[in-house]
Parts: structure tokens; sequence; C-alpha cells
């Protein structure tokens, strides 16, 4: 079986699916006029919800205010959330759900049948209310299309025309706002709205907590040792979100000097590598108070890690998220997503950092390649002296006994590189600079 990238989806989701989503287009839109099908979508008249995030466990935390007020407005009906298998270990922790159904997005085979399998069980639940959250995907707009649902909510751009006749209620997706409020405009359309943007906290079992008191004390030899928790990865959705490896291992040396504690790497099995690459350059003081944990905890215990932590360093990603929605101190990084697309600061004590004067960054709500092409001048440009001294402020720890003259040497040594990227093509050649 060929698993599939994340590159590869997006792909035969453009090449393959868009097509069939436009000349879905061209029945759906007359039959829609002739059957002349009842809209009402007043509380008596829904028992069934479906709310589709297929990509994305922070963009699942982010849509629970959402959820919860499309609960609250629809006590008795039935909701349930359509993801990816890869979002159980978060979706099964979360509140306002009565039921899950998975897409197995492995392979093709894989997701063709468990595609069919979702539809029938749609088909079988009559959905009143189908609340697509994907911005730009073709697969999505035919999942929602073909469960046959009375009312189909999805969000609108000028490259996604092919929706127009496929969604009965269609929202334009306006990234300069915050993302769940953009999610609760969606609820909107319906008559769902709250101004509470607060995330919903993932359900931590007691056994979490007790296991992982144990798991503390046998690493470092005190439960109650005080610790923080750095997420230096990002998922596969864009590697370019990434702050540099020697940055961050750099940093460690430099905090470790100072932070009377244990330093936590966290992330998944498959970060585990990544990690062990940051871990290796660190000197060996810092090696004895690092540990590298990531995919060693079950999901609960990481919850739990995160949420007892005195604060957390975590680039873009769903970890970020979660750390939000666990109400821990954090300090994002951002380049080439925008931090006042997906940080809270009204809710949350946070520092989001980013570079304004990078002319490419924000760039992912735009195009599907960045521009740099993996040299990511905007993760590259934020110092890490900067960052350091946001997490000795968040945590509340004294700045006068660090020696920030590493972090300077490392800063340069990165930033020397040529900046400028060639893109080529058979017709044109130019230059595109991210200085």
């Amino acid at each position: 079986m060929r698993i599939l990238k994340f590159s590869q989806k997006i792909l035969l989701d453009r090449v393959v699916l868009r097509p069939i989503a436009l000349f879905l287009n061209c029945i759906v839109r007359p039959a829609g006029i002739i059957l002349k099908r009842n809209h009402d979508s007043t509380a008596a008249n829904v028992k069934t919800i479906v709310i589709a995030k297929l990509v994305g466990m922070g963009s699942i935390c982010r849509a629970t205010p959402m959820i919860r007020e499309i609960r609250h407005n629809y006590p008795d009906a039935k909701i349930v959330v359509l993801t990816s298998c890869k979002n159980r270990i978060i979706v099964e922790r979360l509140n306002n759900i009565d039921n899950v159904l998975y897409i197995d997005d492995l392979s093709v085979i894989s997701t063709a049948l468990s595609s069919l399998r979702v539809l029938f069980t749609l088909w079988k639940l009559r959905v009143d209310l189908y609340f697509d959250l994907e911005v730009y995907s073709a697969y999505s707009t035919l999942l929602a299309t073909l469960s046959l649902a009375r009312n189909r909510y999805g969000y609108y751009r000028e490259s996604t025309a092919f929706r127009l006749g496929l969604h009965t209620h269609l929202v334009y997706f306006n990234d300069n706002r915050n993302i769940s409020y953009i999610y609760m405009m969606l609820a909107k359309a319906c008559g769902a709205f709250s101004s509470d943007l607060r995330l919903d906290k993932p359900v931590i079992l007691k056994d979490d907590v007790h296991k992982l008191q144990l798991f503390l004390k046998d690493a470092s030899g005190n439960s109650n040792d005080k610790y923080i928790v750095i997420n230096p990865n990002a998922s596969e959705l864009l590697e370019e979100r990434k702050w540099p490896g020697d940055y961050f291992a750099e940093l460690i040396n430099v905090l470790s000097t100072g932070f009377n504690g244990t330093i936590y790497l966290i992330g998944s099995a498959d970060e585990f590598a990544y990690n062990a690459g940051i871990y290796d350059k660190l000197d060996n003081s810092a090696k004895e108070s690092t540990r590298n944990v990531a995919g060693k905890l079950p999901f609960g215990q990481v919850l739990s890690l995160i949420e007892n932590a005195q604060c957390m360093l975590t680039n873009d990603s769903g970890l970020f998220h979660i750390a939000l929605s666990l109400g821990t101190k954090t300090i994002s990084l951002w380049g080439p997503g925008n931090r006042t697309h997906y940080a809270d600061y009204e809710y949350v004590d946070q520092i989001a950092l980013q570079n304004p004067d990078i002319y490419c960054s924000p760039c992912i709500y735009r195009v599907d390649k960045v521009p740099c092409r993996g040299n990511n001048k905007c993760m590259k440009s934020l110092h890490p002296v900067t960052v350091l001294n946001a997490l000795l402020r968040v945590c509340s720890i004294p700045g006068s006994n660090f020696n920030m003259a590493p972090l300077e040497r490392i800063y340069n040594e990165v930033n020397a590189e040529a900046l400028n990227i060639t893109m080529t093509s058979k017709r044109l050649r130019r230059i595109a600079t991210t200085q």
C-alpha cells in the first residue's frame, strides 16, 4: 500500500477531484431548484448535525467554541464530527460531540473505501446541517454534497468557485480574522453565534495525571520538579514553519545554565529523530537536564505534561493550539502563518513572535508552494535572544545570569547564508528575495 504524502493529496485534489466537483455542480444546482428541498434550520427541524474538519488537530481545537454554541442552539440534535484517523487522539477527548466518523487517508484505496463507509453512514443519519470547515478542498466539498444533507455550510474564496452550487450556504473566508471567529461565523449562518471564543479543554483523566507523575519522578527524581516544554516540530502540512533546529539547541544550552529544572522536547513518534538531532547538539550539562519524550508518552499524558508546564515554547503547530486550550503559558514562533489569525491574546498568557519586516510573510494563505522553497527567512530572522527573553519573561526567570553571546553567534551563522532564491521554468526566470 503506497502511503500518500500531503503534497500528493493536494495534487490529487486539484487535478482529479476539482473537475469532478465542477461537473457535479452542473447536476446539483438545477436539482436543488427542481426538488425545492426544505432548508429550515430551526431546532425543531434539526435532528443530526455533522461538523467536518479533516486536516489539522489544532484546527479541531479551534472549532470547539463553534461546536459548543451549536450544541447550545440545538440541545436535542445529534452532533457528529467527521475527521481523519490522525485526529482520533484529540477528538475523543472533546465535549459536546455524540459521535465521530473517520476517514483513513493513508492511501488512495483506504481513502476511497473509508469515504464510501462514511457516506453510507451519513445517508442513514439523514443529516440536516453539515458544516464543512475545510476551505480549499474539493474532496471535502464532494463529501458534503454526497452526504445529501439538507443544509450544507462552507467557505468560499475566489479560487473555490467550484463550491458555488454544491454548498447551500457559503460564508466568505477572511484570513485576516481569528480562525475561531471564522468558524463561529459559519455557525452564524444558521443562527448560532457567541462572542465567547475560549477553547474547550480536552479531557485529561486522573490516570493520565497519575502516570505522568510517576514518569516525571523517574525522569528527574522529583515529580514536583519545575519544567519547560519545547515543541521544535511542525506537521507535514508545512515544514517551513519550523524555527531552525540549531537555534533550539543553542537556546537550550544557554537556558540550562540558569534554569533549575527539566526541559522536555515533545512531538510525535515520527518526530523523535528530529528532536534527537537537536539533543545531540546540546552541551553535556544541557543534556543532563533535557529529555526527548517525542512519541514516548500516551497522548493523555502529553496533555497533562503541557498543562502543568511552567510554559511551552513551540512552533506554529497543533500542539500550540492544545497548549492554548489547556491554558498553558506559551511562546509561539510564526513565519509563513499569521499570528493574528491563530493566536489568542485575550484568553491565554502568551507571546506570539513574528518578524513584520519579512516581505513575503505570511504567505501560506495565498500560495500552494511558499516563495522561499524552504529557505524560511521569516523563521530564521526570529532572533534566539528575543525568543529567550520572551521565555524568561513568561516563566518569570531572572535573565541577568544568562550569557547571550552564543545566541548572537548562532544567529549570525545561520543568517550568513545566501537569501536569494532563483525560481525557473521553461519560459520564466526570476529572482525572488525574502530580504
